[in-house]
């Protein structure tokens, strides 16, 4: 009787190890895990990165020159277009009207312009863009006020710094950044103390420091 259950047992086993095997090779069952209610862990998606963090892409402010060039097509060649972008982050061009220009490389807003122009204007056109010196402007109680040149590594501090520093009557506990018409108000003492939270200065940004009343 013993022997008997024994080999029931071995034959239910087998038959159970030959049905999982089946059922692995089923769609959406390639493992055993898989059967048992188990999964391997979903694969972490990649940080999504903003247009301002990434390097070389248009912002708010940024200087452009636009050139299309029909190559013959056309009697007479567009002229030159001197650019800004604006609060929204377009430009506008002739004929076509506002183009979405933030955010984009030189080259990928080239191909936009010259997606909107042909075939509806031009039968080809070759745009070519052309990025101007990007400036920040440093004011009030500062030794060297002005226009500067605008890097990515630039803080308010190094702002600050690169206009030479404060002046004996400034008051660098509400020292004032101006972004898109935004006005923020930062404690210079705090950011000296604490070099992390200095925060990084963008094209076209208006640093003016007050004079203290005391």
């Amino acid at each position: 009787m013993i022997s008997i259950r024994l080999i029931n047992r071995c034959v239910s086993l087998a038959g159970l190890f030959v049905m999982v095997a089946a059922l692995s090779l089923l769609p959406g069952c390639s493992t055993i895990h898989n059967l048992f209610g188990k999964s391997s862990p979903p694969k972490p998606n990649p940080a999504a990165t903003t247009g301002d963090e990434v390097a070389g892409r248009l912002r708010t402010g940024d200087m452009m020159t636009v050139r299309i060039d029909t190559g013959g097509a056309q009697p007479t060649t567009p002229p030159a277009s001197d650019l800004s972008v604006d609060e929204d982050g377009n430009i506008s061009l002739p004929l076509v009207g506002s183009i979405k220009a933030a955010g984009l490389t030189t080259s990928e807003l080239a191909e936009r312009i010259q997606a909107n122009y042909v075939p509806r204007y031009y039968v080809r056109c070759n745009a070519t863009v052309l990025v101007a010196q990007r400036f920040f402007y440093v004011g009030g109680e500062v030794r060297n006020p002005g226009r500067f040149p605008w890097s990515d590594d630039t803080t308010l501090m190094k702002a600050i710094n690169t206009a030479s520093g404060f002046t004996d009557y400034a008051n660098r506990q509400k020292v004032q950044l101006t972004r898109g018409g935004k006005v923020d108000v930062y404690n210079c003492e705090d950011l000296q103390r604490n070099p992390a939270k200095d925060p990084p200065i963008r094209p076209g940004d208006t640093i003016t420091v007050p004079r203290t009343i005391f």
